[in-house]
């Protein structure tokens, strides 16, 4: 019956492809891209509002669309996408710890429980450091890098502190890549070497690979030393 379910299932993903291949095609992609950005223009204050609680909502849910939601805010909006990134993320993540230090506690304690018996000690030792760490380096899934401090007591401002010192370095590095694709759709997505060679373009995203290379890293020798203990 798997793979039953799996054939039909490829099936009907052909099958959607080949009668909606104009609608995914590259061109109707920048058409679209373009009529977006036209709509903005004329509806800007209301856009980056939209925007503002789309990216809220998403960090509230903990839905794992904020990375997708940072490089299309940073290609249609500009730089100016980099505050609101940072603002609607502390906002969302301060829900998180609000709900976990109030009427959701017994809820989310009950599902960190091993968890929390093992980053205990550490935390304690300085809640601001290991909260820094959590944002720099996905160690742990996002919803619970935002319950954990509630959960042993953090104070909030330290956690504001943290959260916004954390995410500004891949923000920034995110809202660049954004920049980059935004000069990449503007020219069509024609394979041209003057895109390619051009610092915009590609330099955020050797930043970004730098990025993720040192997250695996550091992430690998904390986990090796987080089974140890």
């Amino acid at each position: 019956m798997g793979r039953i379910r799996w054939a039909f299932g490829v099936a009907a993903l052909l099958i959607v492809m080949w009668f909606g291949r104009e609608w995914v095609s590259v061109q109707s992609f920048l058409d679209q891209y373009s009529e977006a950005k036209k709509m903005i223009r004329d509806q800007y204050l209301l856009s980056l509002l939209i925007f503002f609680l789309l990216y809220l909502l998403s960090v509230s849910l903990s839905l794992p669309v904020a990375s997708t939601l940072t490089l299309i805010g940073a290609a249609l909006f500009g730089w100016i996408a980099f505050p609101i990134v940072i603002t609607a993320a502390t906002l969302g993540a301060l829900v998180i710890f609000w709900l976990g230090s109030t009427v959701a506690n017994k809820f989310f304690y009950e599902r960190a429980t091993d968890t929390l018996e093992k980053v205990r000690e550490v935390f304690r030792q300085s809640p601001i450091r290991w909260l820094l760490m959590m944002r720099l380096v996905p160690f742990f899934p996002f919803w619970l890098v935002n319950i954990i401090p509630a959960l042993l007591k953090m104070r909030q401002r330290d956690y504001v502190f943290a959260t916004v010192l954390g995410i500004i370095p891949g923000t920034a590095i995110y809202i660049s890549v954004g920049r980059g694709l935004d000069t990449m759709l503007s020219e069509g997505l024609s394979p041209q070497w003057n895109i390619i060679e051009s610092p915009e373009a590609w330099v955020p995203l050797v930043l970004l690979g730098i990025l993720f290379a040192l997250s695996t890293l550091i992430s690998n020798r904390h986990k090796k030393e987080f089974h140890e203990c």
